[in-house]
């Protein structure tokens, strides 16, 4: 036993004395040219060390150095690649005694990197793994010279294992577009350099860029070619979180099998976060392609899914899809997209499109859908306005308060405008064909939409459409660059089942029929009160094979007739309604109420001509039609009527759009009507002569009846 620990303390003696030996005997100073000799030969980059070169004992033997700095080329915003305070290597001693500087570990601590791009796409890091000039190794065989004579001491070898940053910073520039990206912390581990062999490498960082704030950690494999060209990443993974504005990353990965220039890789991206209120969880997958020149990058399989959660959605979660192949176009900074199919919960768009990134990106598309319901994505419940205050207590003095409250109530009144601040950002154009769209219940199909919208002002340039079995199109100008925001419009519509579209639309029944419009309206506001309110424009109607419900006119008319008669009308049982055959109208719209003055109505047995108006705002109507009897053998009502051939008979039409009132116009009827009066007058004579016989010729008599007929008629 005390044989083993005699040779455990002897081996150890003299480790320590050959240690020491060579500590004493080797300076560490003459390894400053062989560094600086062996950077440059590597990279093409001048090494400078400023500070003393030291043996270091603890944790292991080795080298440390100070104040060192790695060269940028000539050109470039800062002086250094890198430059650092101190570093330290640890060495194998073994090796050291054949004068080979064999590093394990070389730790840099408050290290600073600087990389530039400038804007002819050059940077400082290009070339920084060439090789020696010159190209193979040396064949001289140790302590000859070039010519194979004898030259001295054979010179040290350098060979370095690893590198590692801690605590470092960075700031990275590309001018190309003005970007900086600053890095508070970087820490990084990167094996041995050695061009054409695969190292491994890991690192996190945390920096800012224009307000973002980033955290990431990852690690990969790389091979550094003759330039980062053709250098090569393998089994990249990355996470961390970010954070700008109201926008926030709490976690985010990205994954690629394989980074080279010309071959495909497989890449793989998640996201979970918050845009304020709005939350989101997304996971996409694709493969991309960056050809050799760097100037197109070619997308293919790209597939998105996730969800969305937010009080803000039409839905309290929504699920969304997106499956497309494109490409990105690095001079033109702009993406296109083919093959595009795009899902939200049922809603589903296929198509094409395109983006181009600038101040305002802009997006264009044509896209497909075989069925969009728009009343399915309308919200379950409006927002509850908050309480104002409790009962019994005081009020409270506060403005923003009020404020809020002000616009609580402008909004359950339909007074409040529509924030469309948004479009001002928007630069989008494309078109839009949907099989079948339903908004607000009514249901359009073979709907083809064309639009564009440029800061604010939106253009509808074609609207087509089918719907209650007749047509629709029209275009459109809203602009919304100043607040409230204007609008114009002009729409056609052409052999539409007008009941069921005003029952949709008004909630009434009052005209039936097959109706034509041209609609041309304008105005300033989008409120449901500004719309009604600030209104203007033409409507002209033409309805044809219809009726007007609610309404029996020749019902009326013999009502009139029996009381003309002093008789009691007799009830019927038709329909309260009113067949025609023609109804054709001009409307002028402005100061909330739509009015026409040339209204006419055919009808078997009937001509009617009216005038008046309709509050848009109250929805009431004031109409005056005037009904005269044209034929009476045939038609609805007809028989019954030959006493009223010829006269006009004012009916009244008001009360609401939903439940409208009509009545006879008896004061206009008796004042304004020469026919109805000639035939009072003759059947006032014929009662006189049969009641008083010849003194009905007297002529004081018949100024007393002529009287009376003229206080009836005026």
């Amino acid at each position: 036993m005390k044989k083993i620990l005699y040779a455990v303390l002897g081996l150890a003696a003299a480790l320590l004395i050959a240690i020491t030996s060579l500590v004493t005997l080797v300076d560490p100073a003459q390894f400053k040219p062989l560094l600086m000799e062996q950077v440059k030969k590597n990279t093409g980059r001048d090494l400078v060390i400023d500070g003393p070169i030291s043996w270091t004992f603890w944790p292991s033997l080795g080298l440390s150095l100070e104040q060192a700095a790695l060269r940028n080329p000539a050109g470039f915003a800062e002086q250094d690649l890198v430059r650092f305070e101190r570093g330290q290597a640890s060495v194998a001693v073994l090796p050291l005694l054949s004068r080979r500087l064999q590093v394990g570990e070389v730790s840099l601590e408050g290290a600073h990197l600087f990389i530039q791009t400038r804007a002819d796409g050059s940077s400082n890091l290009t070339g920084l793994t060439r090789s020696a000039q010159g190209g193979g190794a040396s064949t001289r065989a140790p302590g000859q010279d070039e010519s194979g004579q004898a030259s001295g001491p054979e010179p040290w070898q350098l060979a370095i294992e690893s590198l590692s940053l801690t605590q470092a910073s960075a700031l990275v520039i590309d001018d190309r577009n003005g970007s900086r990206l600053q890095l508070t912390r970087l820490d990084l581990s990167l094996g041995e350099l050695k061009p054409d062999s695969w190292v491994p490498m890991t690192f996190s960082l945390n920096g800012e860029h224009q307000g973002l704030t980033l955290a990431a950690k990852g690690g990969t494999r790389l091979r550094l070619g003759r330039d980062l060209a053709s250098s090569e990443l393998e089994g990249l993974t990355v996470e961390g979180k970010l954070a700008q504005g109201d926008t926030r990353l709490d976690r985010f990965t990205l994954g690629a099998d394989r980074l080279t220039l010309g071959q495909w890789s497989q890449l793989g991206v998640s996201a979970q976060g918050r845009q304020g209120e709005l939350a989101f969880d997304l996971t996409a997958s694709l493969k991309g392609r960056l050809d050799g020149a760097q100037s197109l990058l070619d997308l293919a399989d790209v597939t998105l899914d996730g969800v969305l959660k937010g009080p803000d959605l039409p839905r309290p979660e929504i699920k969304v899809v997106l499956g497309a192949e494109g490409q990105w176009a690095m001079a033109s900074k702009t993406l296109t997209l083919s093959r595009v199919a795009l899902g939200a919960d049922e809603l589903q768009l296929a198509g094409n499109g395109s983006l181009i990134m600038k101040d305002i990106p802009g997006i264009r598309f044509d896209l497909a859908a075989e069925r969009l319901d728009l009343d399915a994505w309308r919200p379950t419940k409006a927002k509850e306005a908050p309480v104002a205050k409790e009962a019994g207590s005081k009020p409270v003095a506060d403005k923003g308060a009020g404020k809020a409250a002000g616009s609580a109530g402008l909004a359950a009144t339909g007074e409040a405008e529509p924030d469309l601040a948004w479009l001002k950002g928007l630069d989008l154009a494309g078109r839009l064909k949907v099989g079948t769209l339903i908004a607000d219940g009514v249901k359009a199909e073979q709907v083809d939409l064309a639009l564009a919208a440029d800061a604010g002002l939106v253009r509808i340039t074609g609207f087509n459409a089918r719907l209650f079995g007749g047509s629709a199109q029209g275009e459109g100008v809203i602009d919304a660059r100043q607040q409230p925001a204007t609008f114009q419009v002009h729409k056609q519509i052409a052999g539409v089942d007008l009941q069921p579209l005003l029952q949709t639309l008004a909630q009434t029944d009052l005209l039936a029929g097959r109706g034509s419009a041209d609609i041309r309206l304008s105005g300033r506001g989008l409120s449901s009160h500004a719309l009604r309110s600030q209104l203007a424009g033409t409507l002209d109607l033409k309805v044809e094979d219809g009726a007007l419900h609610g309404i029996n006119l020749p019902q009326m008319l013999r009502e009139a007739r029996a009381t003309l008669k002093g008789e009691k009308a007799r009830e019927a049982g038709e329909a309260r309604k009113t067949d025609f055959s023609a109804l054709t109208a001009h409307f002028r719209i402005g100061q909330g109420k739509a009015s026409s003055d040339d209204i006419r109505l055919l009808a078997p047995a009937l001509r009617v001509e009216g005038k008046g108006s309709t509050a848009l705002v109250p929805e009431t109507l004031d109409f005056l039609m005037a009904t005269t009897v044209v034929e009476t053998s045939k038609g609805q009502g007809g028989k019954g009527l030959e006493d009223l051939k010829g006269i006009t008979i004012p009916v009244i039409i008001g009360g609401h759009w939903r439940q409208p009132s009509y009545r006879l116009d008896v004061k206009g009827l008796l004042a304004d009507n020469q026919l109805l009066e000639e035939k009072a007058r003759k059947e006032a004579e014929r009662g006189l002569k049969k009641l008083l016989g010849d003194k009905a010729d007297d002529e004081q008599i018949k100024g007393v009846a002529d009287q009376l007929l003229k206080g009836l008629f005026k």
